[in-house]
């Protein structure tokens, strides 16, 4: 654990925007005029973005495109930067069952966890059979942590909070027992971060699907996982969620941009691709920045091997929790069949 006194592990504001070469940006941003406007069409990067939000904010969400290559390669360049270490104590994702806490626990400190201890993590959510989370890239997202961890002393490593909610599939044998062991999601990432990061002062790193990281709408109650944390706390989170938009054909990819200011705070957030928008709903309602990720059609996914599902202990569980379940997903069609890497161009929403 991080010790909250040290004067090593914390950068002050003044200090995260200096490192950034980012005051001057903020400070613009905050003016809303055109010359600022112009500058925020123009992007600022993803990680800089991310360091100047943790210097204002204790807790910092990106909604996560699942599956999506480029949006990974985003993530990692963020947790490789030797910055980001000295900001975040804590990163909270979705893709893992909060169950196996301490396994995680062992294993982003170094320790030696064995293959078979670690893939239940990603592999036994409340989300499979639907999502097995066994694409490369979730499992490369938690060695990462674990190698920038390596170096540093164990007062300063990142813990990695798992926040899908602690389900023991080898007790779930009836829908019922969904219901009874699956709870709310969404509450049950509030309460992580709650308990685990704001009750100690901490800050942290929440990778999560759009609508569970996005603001909740002026006068709603409840929400995703981030709109609970923000009305039980009055604290305000930094939300940025991931999208294309044709004005932002010319930006590179990674680009950041902030909401405030600029267009983006009252466009409608159907016109924007790879977003769970809705019509006449403004982006700047639910989110603080958008990243973009390159050209809509440019992107790609990332696929679990095939070869992964000719295990027959494994796939023999996967149609077990199909018929538990009742979802009408192929299991043959999605796990065993090879797809291409191209990611589908979603259809733009008819509002």
């Amino acid at each position: 654990m991080k010790d909250e006194s040290s004067k090593v592990r914390r950068l002050s504001r003044r200090a995260v925007l200096a490192a950034t070469g980012a005051g001057a940006a903020v400070a613009a941003a905050g003016v809303g005029s055109a010359a600022a406007t112009e500058a925020a069409e123009r992007g600022g990067r993803f990680v800089e973005g991310v360091l100047r939000a943790f210097a204002r904010h204790r807790v910092v969400a990106v909604g996560e495109v699942h599956g999506q290559q480029e949006h990974h390669d985003a993530l990692l360049m963020l947790l490789a930067d030797p910055r980001f270490a000295g900001v975040v104590d804590d990163i909270v994702v979705e893709f893992g069952n909060a169950l196996y806490q301490p396994v995680m626990d062992r294993f982003v400190q170094g320790g030696a966890v064995e293959d078979r201890e670690l893939r239940p993590v990603w592999r036994n959510t409340t989300q499979s059979p639907m999502a097995t989370w066994d694409a490369p890239m979730y499992e490369q997202f938690f060695r990462t942590v674990r190698a920038v961890n390596w170096p540093l002393p164990a007062d300063r490593r990142i813990r990695v909070l798992l926040g899908d909610p602690p389900v023991d599939w080898s007790r779930v044998t009836t829908r019922g027992d969904v219901h009874t062991a699956f709870g709310d999601r969404d509450g049950h990432m509030a309460s992580v971060v709650l308990r685990e990061v704001l009750a100690k002062r901490r800050r942290v790193l929440v990778c999560y699907g759009s609508r569970h990281v996005m603001h909740a709408l002026p006068g709603e109650q409840g929400g995703g996982g981030i709109a609970q944390i923000e009305q039980r706390t009055g604290e305000r989170a930094y939300v940025i969620l991931a999208g294309g938009h044709e004005r932002l054909a010319s930006l590179p990819g990674r680009s950041l941009l902030p909401a405030r200011g600029t267009w983006l705070r009252g466009a409608d957030t159907s016109e924007f691709r790879y977003l769970p928008g809705e019509c006449g709903v403004p982006f700047g309602a639910v989110a603080d920045a958008l990243l973009y990720l390159g050209h809509v059609g440019a992107q790609t996914q990332s696929l679990p091997n095939p070869a992964i599902y000719l295990d027959p202990a494994y796939w023999a569980e996967l149609e077990r929790r199909k018929r538990i379940m009742g979802t009408p997903i192929d299991l043959v069609k999605q796990y065993r069949q090879e797809q291409s890497v191209v990611w589908p161009t979603p259809p733009a929403p008819e509002c």
